[in-house]
């Protein structure tokens, strides 16, 4: 992963030079494809290679996605497959939170690739996971997870103000609804919603979509990238944040409570 490690720590200091103090990398960021077992041998080394850079950046940083071995417990996860997690952490390089993504991609799309199964490759984790990081309340959750609004639900309970979504949505399937659900979800829970979206073509039969973007609490695109790797930079604004919930206070109004744990199977 290398390569991509290189190119994305100078898109973090891109971010950081031009003011970012929280920056969010996509989904597989070290590495899309291939051996994803071969991939998680190296989690220690991305752990601590986001570490590193957030210590040296003096910026926390929300490292997309990385293949893991092991289960949060560090039980081992049965072969072939591995868990996907995203890591939060602070500008001071410490771990403070690990989310291991709830909902697989077993789909069939309309591109070369067709059939995704992500199961066949990937453990769903069992647990929402929300951290304090640069002076905001960071729900995490990664790609396909943008679809259940349940989630995205539970996690402004838990009192997220910024959703984050570490993506590879698909060309196709990126065009035609990955604004549409960012838009959606930031109006439904009256959060800030960041998607951070793998791009360009991985191989002859994969594409995705890119069009990293953050959208306000009240539906607005605030900042967005083209189909191409960038560094997005944008300001949270929480006091018009918080005016908006309580002039339309719509989690107050809630009626159906979304509880209970996780299906983990």
């Amino acid at each position: 992963p290398q390569a991509n490690l290189e190119q994305a720590a100078g898109l973090l200091q891109a971010a950081r030079d031009k003011g970012a103090c929280l920056a969010v990398l996509p989904e597989n960021f070290a590495g899309y494809g291939g051996d994803y077992r071969a991939l998680a041998a190296e989690y220690a080394m991305l752990e601590q290679w986001l570490c590193e850079q957030a210590a040296r950046l003096g910026m926390a940083i929300i490292g997309g996605s990385v293949p893991s071995l092991s289960r949060p417990d560090g039980e081992p996860v049965p072969a072939p497959r591995v868990r996907t997690r995203s890591l939060a952490v602070t500008a001071d390089g410490e771990i403070v939170g690990r989310y291991d993504k709830l909902h697989l991609f077993d789909a069939q799309v309309q591109d070369a690739q067709g059939q995704y199964r992500e199961s066949d490759l990937f453990e769903p984790g069992e647990t929402i996971v929300t951290v304090p990081l640069a002076g905001v309340q960071v729900g995490l959750a990664i790609c396909y997870d943008l679809r259940f609004p349940a989630l995205a639900q539970r996690l402004v309970s838990a009192g997220a103000e910024l959703l984050v979504y570490p993506s590879a949505f698909t060309a196709v399937t990126g065009a035609a609804h990955w604004e549409l659900l960012l838009r959606a979800t930031a109006v439904q829970t009256g959060c800030y919603v960041l998607g951070a979206n793998q791009c360009g073509q991985h191989g002859p039969r994969r594409a995705s979509y890119g069009h990293s973007m953050l959208v306000s609490p009240w539906g607005d695109v605030v900042a967005s990238l083209e189909n191409a790797p960038g560094a997005l930079v944008a300001p949270l604004d929480l006091a018009t944040m918080n005016e908006l919930r309580q002039r339309m206070p719509v989690q107050q109004h809630q009626r159906l409570r979304i509880e209970g744990p996780y299906d983990a199977n």
